[in-house]
């Protein structure tokens, strides 16, 4: 009889702790761990263990073997959770095509069979369809169908991480998680009913005793947004709501028992930065932002995988911000169906999404669509925050399971959304604000940040984007050669490269440019250096022999600055220094015989032959009639002070000055049938 209690006690102690401490569990799951707890102890037993104690404490030094049973539904719950059984599965599912699995009772052979393989220490659940090829003692095994690109692409991205514990391996490879992404889950043909609910609030516990959640990028198929639910959604909350009705259960908010990991204030656009670093280092957990508005407090809360924001939800609760509104307003879906869908969600505890795909009312591919422009527009939101606190709590402290379930789980990138809002923002600035913020960096070298180059993948949609990147921002091109040979706009140019190094995806590398820089002095010095000494003066200050007062000035300062022996970096030759003095005084011996007008004329009489001075004056001056035609005002007086240098006593040439003058200060009308008076 006292045993009889005891077993009872035992009971009622577990079904309360279950209800209290584990109520977001799944049925199926639950029976999963009871399954393999009790498939431990029956071991223990036959193996000539006599109390529980001693069973628990040999199984926790001892690698648990992994957990076999049916589940509710029919499918075969296959759970691994240490090292060494997640590396077994890996290779088995990878590598034999085939697993090999122990239920009670044993499947027919050639019978096709569900399993539904877990891994909760990497938030990884994946279905599949097998055939029973053989049977026996040891277990038996199925051949696995023909896995989706998504399917294997997650299993890739964690096999190096465990590859080192297979066949019982001490320690884990020296390779880090790989940097990368990899696809969600997809639909299945003949998926079993999941009747798991993925729209109620967990009450979360003491954090879990298992070991620190691993951080590991996978691949993830990246679902395009639906563009008619994102301009619908942002249309429609300019305009007055006319509904406040909620269909179907509210999105899954978490309330965490523990302490937050990270606790930010926010100011400015410190929640970029901030999303910026979870999704660089691949985060899994949950961010909740909290701000204060006119209509009170806003709480938000998003639940990252891998980085990618996977969830929004927010208190309180907001019609416009739920899927069935947005495709309500985009003419997805009529407002029966979104009535009988959500009706169907309350009825089976399960979210509004689930119930449009089972309800066939939408193909599971346009509620992915649908459910990505949602997050899209709601990261958007949250971005434009100021004000009010960011709190994020790792996904080891949360219960399995808090994130969507596989196939509806959709994955979007905050690069992308964080470029588009900074996109729009910098191809808005004017010119000249452009050309101020370039200033500093126009002869450095942008370059793609090393180790980068996912994240840029996934930040870039527009193929042109994608051009300007690949094949002119490739650190080989200063940033005023980036501009001439973009073939966008100088405003897109300039918002891309802007976004892309706020993001802190691009640099601009400087060391280049200085390398350059000597390489360029060396060679002018050279050349200029053979040319100064053999040349006339006009030929030392680089300008025709027609230059009058205004060209040499400007030609002398230029040559001043360009070879000045103060700014010649030391690390250039004492030969190359030598040579900068020597033409630094040629150019100062042919400014002081070309800066006045009397010796330059003496000068210019003295080397040029007296025909090329005749014939010189009626070129210059039909080189001025044409640029009147054209109306080149400045052309058409540079040619006609030219005439006047070779000869200041040309009449003709002193009246169009004269005109042209006028014409430049506005005096007088270029055309000659406007009146001036």
């Amino acid at each position: 009889m006292a045993a009889n209690d005891t077993k009872k006690s035992l009971r009622d102690r577990i079904r309360n702790l279950l209800v209290q401490e584990f109520d977001g569990l799944s049925p199926d799951a639950v029976a999963g761990i009871l399954s393999g707890l009790a498939s431990e102890l029956i071991q223990f037993s036959e193996a000539g263990v006599a109390t529980v104690s001693e069973a628990l404490d040999e199984s926790e030094v001892e690698s648990s073997e992994i957990s076999y049973s049916y589940g509710q539904d029919g499918a075969i719950n296959v759970i691994a959770r240490a090292e060494e059984q997640i590396a077994d599965v890996i290779n088995q599912v990878l590598n034999v095509g085939a697993l090999l699995v122990r239920v009670d009772p044993a499947p027919k052979l050639n019978s096709l069979v569900h399993l539904r393989i877990s891994l909760p220490e990497v938030h990884l659940e994946c279905i599949f369809q097998g055939r029973v090829v053989h049977v026996s003692e040891k277990g038996s095994a199925i051949e696995l169908g023909q896995m989706t690109k998504e399917d294997r692409a997650s299993f890739e991205a964690i096999w190096p991480t465990y590859q080192g514990f297979l066949n019982g391996a001490k320690s884990a490879p020296a390779a880090g998680p790989q940097a990368g992404v990899a696809p969600n889950q997809t639909m299945h043909a003949n998926r079993p009913s999941v009747s798991a609910s993925d729209s109620v609030a967990i009450p979360l516990g003491a954090p879990r005793t298992t070991r620190q959640l691993k951080q590991i990028k996978r691949r993830v198929d990246i679902t395009d947004p639906d563009v008619k639910v994102l301009t619908s959604t942002q249309f429609g909350l300019k305009a007055v709501s006319t509904t406040r009705e909620f269909y179907g259960p509210e999105n899954l908010w978490l309330q965490p028992g523990v302490e937050p990991e990270r606790v930010e204030a926010l100011a400015e656009d410190r929640i970029a930065d901030i999303f910026l670093q979870l999704s660089e280092h691949a985060s899994t957990g949950l961010i909740e932002v909290n701000t204060l508005t006119q209509a009170g407090p806003l709480k938000r809360q998003l639940l990252l995988d891998s980085g990618f924001v996977v969830e929004v939800s927010r208190q309180p609760r907001d019609a416009d911000e739920e899927l069935g509104l947005m495709l309500l307003r985009a003419d997805r879906i009529t407002k029966q169906q979104l009535a009988m869908s959500a009706a169907h969600a309350d009825e089976n505890e399960q979210s509004l999404a689930r119930s449009l795909v089972d309800l066939q009312i939408l193909e599971p591919d346009r509620v992915r669509h649908a459910i990505a422009g949602r997050l899209t527009f709601l990261l958007g939101e949250v971005l434009k925050t100021k004000t009010g606190d960011v709190r994020f709590y790792d996904g080891a402290n949360l219960p399995s399971g808090f994130l969507p379930a596989p196939p509806l789980r959709v994955h979007v990138p905050i690069e992308r959304v964080l470029f588009q809002r900074l996109f729009e923002n910098f191809k808005t600035f004017p010119l000249k604000d452009r050309e101020a913020m370039l200033e500093p960096a126009m002869d450095a070298y942008p370059e793609i940040v090393p180790d980068e180059s996912e994240r840029i993948e996934r930040t870039l949609e527009a193929s042109e984007h994608k051009v300007l990147i690949e094949k002119v921002i490739t650190g080989r091109r200063r940033m005023r050669e980036v501009f001439t040979e973009s073939n966008l706009a100088h405003a897109d140019t300039f918002a891309v490269v802007q976004s892309l190094h706020r993001m802190g995806l691009l640099r601009f590398d400087r060391s280049l440019h200085q390398t350059v820089v000597r390489e360029r002095m060396r060679e002018n010095v050279t050349v200029k250096y053979l040319s100064v000494h053999k040349a006339s003066y006009f030929e030392v200050l680089n300008v025709h022999w027609s230059a009058y007062d205004e060209v040499i000035e400007k030609a002398y300062q230029e040559l001043s600055t360009q070879f000045d022996p103060q700014t010649v970096p030391q690390s250039l030759e004492p030969e190359v220094h030598q040579r900068v003095v020597e033409i630094r005084e040629r150019v100062e011996s042919a400014y002081q015989v070309l800066s006045a007008r009397e010796t330059r004329h003496s000068y210019r009489k003295r080397i040029m032959p007296e025909y090329k001075l005749a014939h010189a004056i009626p070129l210059f001056l039909k080189q001025s009639e044409l640029a009147e035609k054209r109306r080149q005002w400045n052309e058409a007086m540079d040619s006609l002070k030219r005439v006047t240098e070779i000869d200041p006593a040309h009449r003709d040439a002193r009246i169009k000055m004269d005109h042209v003058k006028a014409i430049l200060e506005n005096r007088l009308s270029p055309d000659a049938t406007d009146s001036n008076f």
